[in-house]
């Protein structure tokens, strides 16, 4: 029996046949909690439906409520709302062998960058050098660290609240040795790490709306053979190409040259638009 027909069964004398209609089909599970969301119609039943999700899911301790959207400048959760169980955010999730670790009231985790986080870490070479620029808790720093043979990883973040959580999962994944955590605007540590003579293999630009600002100061990362860059960004379907060429255009413009070694598109974002990342060769002209 699918989850949605047990769950309207348990909760057949409780909401209407209206109401059950509206009951999601699908939920998100981090850890050992489980986060909903439902059609506003529903809100005012909200708690007698985390109730039955905790009754029907005896692995699960919490059920939440996501009311909101990823908002603002460090991409934060807009309203998390505690329904049913334990009353803990802080979860840890396990994906590839890796433990992360998080306030799902804080910190976004989108589980539909599963693969991307599994791939990213296949390109990288033995002894290569990596920079994170937008490292949040570890998402592709810590994949990487752990199944690559990486020399060193920069992870640079600026939210307080994801920093500390990037330490605690070096720490839980055991990837002291590796992976080096830098708190601060990757604008200024990335030109930090590349006046002290750090250059990467490979940049990892992973953060959304495509960080075109931040092109020209990574850059500066670019060894004398040569870097690949890790470019994220919406596209409508195919159309790849225009994200390649908003980079290409800055890299042009401070004597570099780009080849676009591959593209992948991870996931659909909305309305003929898709999450893409592109695999850039760049070099000094």
């Amino acid at each position: 029996m699918k989850f949605k027909k047990k769950l309207s069964e348990e909760l057949s004398n409780l909401l209407t046949v209206s109401e059950l209609s509206l009951l999601p089909r699908g939920f998100q599970t981090l850890g050992d909690v489980i986060i909903l969301k439902l059609k506003p119609e529903l809100f005012n039943k909200k708690e007698i439906i985390g109730k039955a999700y905790l009754g029907l899911l005896p692995s699960i301790r919490s059920i939440y409520l996501n009311k909101g959207k990823i908002t603002g400048a460090f991409r934060e959760p807009e309203e998390i709302e505690f329904l049913a169980g334990i009353n803990n955010p802080i979860v840890e999730h396990k994906e590839h062998g890796i433990t992360y670790r998080f306030d799902i009231t804080k910190i976004m985790f989108s589980k539909g960058n599963l693969k991307e986080r599994k791939i990213l870490a296949t390109l990288v070479k033995d002894g290569e050098i990596v920079v994170d620029m937008f490292a949040g808790i570890g998402y592709f720093s810590l994949p990487i660290g752990k199944h690559s043979n990486a020399k060193k990883i920069y992870s640079i973040e600026i939210n307080p609240n994801s920093f500390k959580f990037l330490i605690e999962n070096i720490k839980i994944n055991h990837l002291e040795e590796k992976i080096v955590p830098i708190s601060g605007n990757c604008k200024e540590e990335v030109l930090k790490l590349s006046d002290s003579g750090i250059k990467a293999d490979h940049v990892v630009m992973g953060v959304f709306p495509a960080p075109i600002d931040y092109i020209k100061t990574a850059l500066t990362l670019t060894k004398e053979k040569g870097t690949i860059f890790h470019f994220e960004g919406v596209v409508e379907k195919e159309d790849y190409m225009s994200l390649f060429n908003e980079f290409n255009d800055v890299a042009m413009s401070q004597s570099y040259i780009c080849d676009l070694k591959s593209y992948r598109i991870v996931k659909s974002y909305g309305p003929k638009l898709y999450h893409v990342v592109l695999d850039i060769f760049v070099l000094k002209n």
